[in-house]
Formats: C-alpha cells, sequence, structure tokens
C-alpha cells in the first residue's frame, strides 16, 4: 500500500476527532430583523476559535416574485426592474463581518461551506441550501451579534441580519486556575546518608578531609507535614439599583427575584432567590457568586412587575426598575413579547410576561385592559395594520387561555401609524415593533 493511500485512511479516520469541541450553541437564534426573508439562520456555535453560524437558504417557488422596490434598479441581464430576483443566485461575500455592541468591535468572515464566495451560484425554485460561515470568535460576555454581509446592489439582496441573540456568557478564569487539594500523605523516613566528602587539598589516594566521626550515618529527621494549598476566594459582584415609582419617581419597597439563566456553572433549570429593597431608601442588592446571564425581576403591591436580563462579569451591574402603578390610564409597554417575523404566533419566550400580566389581573378581578400593537414602516402600510391587529389578538388569546374574562381585554392594531422614533434605521424599527397595555379601568 503505497504512502499516498494511507495518509487518505490516516485523514478519513482521523480527521472527525480533530474538529473543535462546541462551547456554546444556540439553536434558532432569536433575531431582531433581517434584510433577506428567504435566509434564516438555524444554528449558532461557538469554538475556542470560531463563531460558526449556521444558515438555510429557502428559493421560493416557481412564479413567485421577487422583493419589490420602488424604484427601478440594473438588472443583471442589463434591463430595468422593480423586483430583486434574490432567489435566482446566491453567493457570500468573503469581506463581511460581525459586530457587537454598535459596531465596537468587529469579527472577520474566515471561510463558508457549501457556498461559493463572491461568485453566484444558480439556485432552482424551490430549492433548499443548508451553508455555513465561519467568524473569528466572538469574546465571551457579547450576546447579541449583528452579521453584515454587503450592501445591497447590482440587482441582489445581502445576507445580513440585525440583533442576532446568542448563548455567550463570560469566560470564568478565576474557576479554571483552582489548585487541586492535596491529600495527607504517611510520613517518610528519611533514608541514611552516605558520608559527605569535601573536597581534598591533598594529593593521595582514599584520603578524605572529612573527620571520621562525619561517617556515621545522621540521626533520621522528623518530616515536616506539608500544609495543603488554600483556594483562591472567588471575587463576589453584585447587582444593585433602587425600586421607584414610575409616575413619581419617589423609592418604593419592592421584591427583586432572581435567577440564573447561562453560565459556565449554570445547570439550566437553577432555582430563583429574591431580596428585598430597602426601606425608605428603596436600595437593593443581589451578591453574585456565579457569573453568567440572570433574569431579574422586580414586583411590589399595587404596581406591574418589571423584568430585565443582566449579565454579570468583573463589575458589579446597576439596574433601576421604575414600576408603573395600577390605575387607570396607565401606559405600560410589554417588552418582553416575541413574535416570528412577520408572523403573529407567539415565541415561547413571551410566556413568563404573559404569566406575570395574567397574575396581575387575577389579583386585581376588577382591571380591564386594553392591548395596543405597534409595527415599523416596513412594508405595506393595510397589512401592517392588519398583522398588529393578529398579534394583540393572539395575546388576548392567551390571557384567555390562562383564565381571564374576554369582556376585560380590548384590543386595536395602530400598525406603523404611531412610531416612537424617525423608524429610518435598522436599529429603530425594532423599537416600534411592540405591545402596549392600557389600563382601562382598575
Amino acid at each position: 500500500m503505497n504512502r499516498r493511500l494511507l495518509a487518505c485512511l490516516f485523514f478519513l479516520l482521523v480527521a472527525p476527532g480533530l474538529r473543535a469541541q462546541v462551547q456554546f450553541t444556540t439553536e434558532s437564534p432569536r433575531v431582531d430583523d433581517v434584510n433577506d426573508d428567504d435566509v434564516t439562520i438555524q444554528r449558532v456555535e461557538l469554538t475556542a476559535q470560531y463563531t460558526v453560524i449556521y444558515m438555510k437558504f429557502q428559493a421560493r417557488r416557481q412564479g413567485s416574485q421577487g422583493r419589490s422596490w420602488p424604484f427601478s434598479i440594473p438588472m443583471p441581464n442589463g434591463g430595468q426592474g422593480g423586483q430583486v430576483e434574490s432567489t435566482n443566485n446566491i453567493g457570500f461575500q468573503p469581506t463581511s463581518r460581525l459586530y457587537v455592541n454598535q459596531g465596537e468591535r468587529s469579527y472577520k468572515f474566515i471561510r463558508a461551506e457549501n457556498i461559493p464566495l463572491e461568485v453566484r451560484r444558480q439556485v432552482s425554485p424551490g430549492e433548499r441550501v443548508d451553508f455555513v460561515a465561519y467568524f473569528e470568535r466572538i469574546d465571551p460576555g457579547y450576546t447579541t451579534f449583528d452579521l453584515f454581509e454587503c450592501k445591497d446592489g447590482r440587482g441582489f439582496i445581502c445576507f445580513n441580519f440585525w440583533g442576532v441573540h446568542i448563548v455567550n456568557p463570560v469566560r470564568k478564569d478565576s474557576y479554571s486556575q483552582r489548585t487541586p487539594r492535596a491529600r495527607p500523605q504517611p510520613p517518610v523516613q528519611s533514608k541514611p546518608q552516605q558520608p559527605r566528602y569535601t573536597p581534598r587539598t591533598k594529593p593521595g589516594v582514599g584520603e578524605s578531609d572529612t573527620p571520621a566521626e562525619s561517617t556515621l550515618p545522621p540521626e533520621p529527621a522528623t518530616p515536616v507535614p506539608t500544609q495543603p494549598k488554600g483556594l483562591p476566594a472567588p471575587v463576589t459582584v453584585a447587582i444593585n439599583g433602587i425600586t421607584r415609582d414610575a409616575k413619581t419617581k419617589q423609592p418604593i419597597v419592592a421584591t427583586v427575584t432572581y435567577r440564573l439563566l447561562s453560565g459556565a456553572e449554570a445547570s439550566g433549570n437553577d432555582p430563583a432567590d429574591s431580596v428585598q429593597s430597602n426601606n425608605p431608601t428603596g436600595k437593593y442588592k443581589i451578591a453574585i457568586d456565579r457569573r453568567g446571564v440572570y433574569a431579574v425581576t422586580a414586583t411590589a403591591k399595587g404596581y406591574f412587575s418589571q423584568s430585565d436580563t443582566l449579565a454579570t462579569n468583573r463589575v458589579d451591574v446597576v439596574r433601576d426598575f421604575d414600576l408603573a402603578p395600577i390605575e387607570a390610564g396607565a401606559k405600560i409597554t410589554l417588552k418582553n413579547i416575541y413574535f416570528n417575523m412577520s408572523k403573529y404566533d407567539l415565541k415561547s419566550e413571551s410566556f413568563p410576561e404573559l404569566d406575570r400580566l395574567v397574575t396581575v389581573m387575577k389579583s386585581n378581578p376588577t382591571m380591564q385592559i386594553r392591548l395596543e400593537g405597534h409595527t415599523d414602516t416596513v412594508g405595506e402600510f393595510d397589512a401592517n395594520v392588519e398583522l398588529s391587529r393578529n398579534r394583540v389578538n393572539e395575546v388576548k388569546r392567551y390571557l384567555v387561555e390562562k383564565g381571564i374574562s374576554a369582556s376585560r381585554v380590548e384590543t386595536v392594531g395602530y400598525g406603523p401609524s404611531r412610531p416612537i422614533n424617525t423608524n429610518k434605521s435598522l436599529k429603530e424599527r425594532p423599537e416600534n415593533r411592540r405591545v402596549e397595555m392600557v389600563i382601562v379601568k382598575v
């Protein structure tokens, strides 16, 4: 058997074991915005070297149209048109980058699998293409990134994603440097030492400058017990802040509940714990001995609860909670309500927030609310109004299934007519896709 064949067999047997070990995996990550609806992120894996993004491109069926643009653009065949043929061919630009924290850091593209670079290949109608893109490893602690492949033009749409949420906790350096606890060892009897001789200063054979008495074996030394090295004390950080009335800004007493969601020492089902904010300052402090991502919720009688997801590192995290009072006319935004892109089916991440609303309504049996749905300005106006209406109706359906009377919940869809910002940038649009709740009666 020649050397080349042996080398091939060795590679086939050993190569699967050479793949880098995956540290963290996020299946079907939540994405705030996407540039091309035909491509989705299936999974994100983080290894010691790479950020590996598994994507799926689903070409549209025969007869479906591409994206409609309000102006004429040049097509690859030299013609003009108002449709972008996003399903005809695909490719991936090697100049793509990952960005975190609004461009604070960027990570270079390394390679791609099952998709050509720069040169775009033909895709048949209805064909599915699964491909993988490798980037530099995102630094631990960044849990949201943007994937910017390129800028739209020349008749194609780029694979750009904004707000991709992943599991990427801070590295636990203090735990990896622990010293193993020393086990007590039985005393070891020292061996008799041989006579020591000093360097000779006179010529001769067998003569020693050491006195005869030194040839006797010394008394056995008493063994000194080895003291085990102590473990380094973990550095404790804290989540702290103030709980206040959102209307008067005065401190209030609240219960702050916290639970570890992800991290090096998270099991996935860690129990929740809580602390009480101080009276009358409203200050609270949560001592953190296991760093990671925590779900924190502040609740107080007569107020709507408020939640947030906080990542702990090596410094204290400050988070103030302004709780809205339960009174007629009060309006709050249900921030933790999530839907699939351009759809109205609720994601499971929305259930904890809605369950807290159910608890409040059951504690206040005469309270009536109005759910108001809003969207951004992308797409047709009428379609967005219908989408916002369907989304708040879906929230109402969930509340009714949990025992809330349908007569206590009104719904209205405003679509893009009531934005809370300019709606111009891709980072502003997610803020306009929201569900607000107004208390009609207490």
